[in-house]
């Protein structure tokens, strides 16, 4: 089996599909690796950390694709990539964003697809990126307003903390409101589904009715989104609700909840915070991966399984169902 990596081409990715360390894991089972050169300079890895580790670095992405079995990627091949791909018998990436299914000419699984199941936990990409998502929305957030977090109180006078809204409650949602707690902020917290109250109050989060919201936008310095995923995410701010929030607000959007024709610059925009922390994002989503080809791949039969009858090959495998 040769694996290949090359660098992503999707807009502004910083990340890496493999680290050093899981490179020699690989290799020492008598994995081939080949890494196109600089793939991983963005997210902290240099060439010479992959050659360590049994990796061979490749000048071309062109080369990669004609000497390569399998891909690992971040993102599903790109419009441009999907030439090349005909070379290549599988991928395995996420799908999440793919729009080119009718052109697709090779075999992949699909990581975004991972069932919530307990033993598909270590495979979770959703749950490992948008963690780092929510902590780096958070520390955006802090980062770009003109106040201090937490109450201060000085001889100068009392400095009150932040009041800060997340609107959405899923890992992401969570994260965010768990570090800015502890960035000594007032968090409060809303989602539609009420059996995320008590995941609030966890992390330290006041819960808000979805009905409430609306009275008491105005009062919040920040409001992070983060109801559902990027490109099936429901609407939660349109004009009408944006007349209810502060001029001087901050918001931060995660997830695609904001009317685009909403422009400010108090609006950030961001549905790929994971690639910001372009190292950390990395190492979970290479150990993501490496548990996933593990559990797919027969090293005795150096073949993948695709054993229909599995939950997990099942919901992830794409393409025609055939043997082999």
């Amino acid at each position: 089996m040769i694996i290949g990596i090359v660098k992503e081409i999707f807009p502004n990715e910083k990340r890496v599909a493999i680290t050093p360390d899981i490179t020699k894991k690989l290799t020492d089972k008598s994995i081939n690796i080949l890494i196109e050169k600089n793939a991983g300079k963005a997210a902290g890895f240099t060439d010479n950390d992959f050659i360590k580790n049994g990796a061979e670095i490749i000048d071309s992405a062109e080369k990669i694709y004609s000497n390569s079995s399998l891909m690992f990627k971040i993102w599903a091949p790109q419009k441009d990539e999907l030439k090349r791909h005909k070379y290549i018998p599988w991928t395995i990436a996420d799908f999440s964003r793919f729009t080119e299914q009718q052109k697709m000419n090779f075999r992949a699984f699909a990581l975004d697809k991972i069932p919530r199941i307990s033993r598909a936990q270590n495979m979770d990409i959703l749950s490992s990126q948008n963690n780092l998502s929510g902590y780096k929305a958070a520390i955006t957030a802090i980062n770009n307003i003109n106040r201090t977090s937490p109450m201060m109180i000085t001889a100068a006078g009392t400095l009150l903390p932040l009041k800060i809204l997340i609107w959405g409650l899923g890992i992401a949602g969570l994260q965010a409101a768990a570090t800015l707690k502890r960035l000594g902020a007032r968090v409060y917290a809303s989602d539609i589904r009420e059996e995320t109250k008590e995941q609030a109050t966890s992390v330290g989060a006041t819960f808000i009715s979805s009905e409430n919201i609306l009275a008491e936008l105005s009062d919040f310095d920040i409001i992070i989104t983060a109801a559902g995923s990027y490109g099936s995410s429901p609407n939660l701010i349109d004009k009408k609700v944006y007349s209810h929030v502060s001029y001087s607000t901050i918001i931060i959007d995660i997830s695609g909840n904001i009317d685009n024709k909403i422009s400010s610059p108090n609006v950030i925009r961001n549905y790929n915070f994971c690639s910001e922390l372009s190292n950390s994002a990395s190492i979970l989503f290479a150990n993501n991966l490496y548990n996933f080809f593990c559990y797919v791949y027969d090293f005795s039969k150096q073949e993948i399984n695709l054993d229909f009858g599995d939950e997990i090959i099942n919901q992830t495998y794409m393409g025609e169902r055939k043997n082999g």
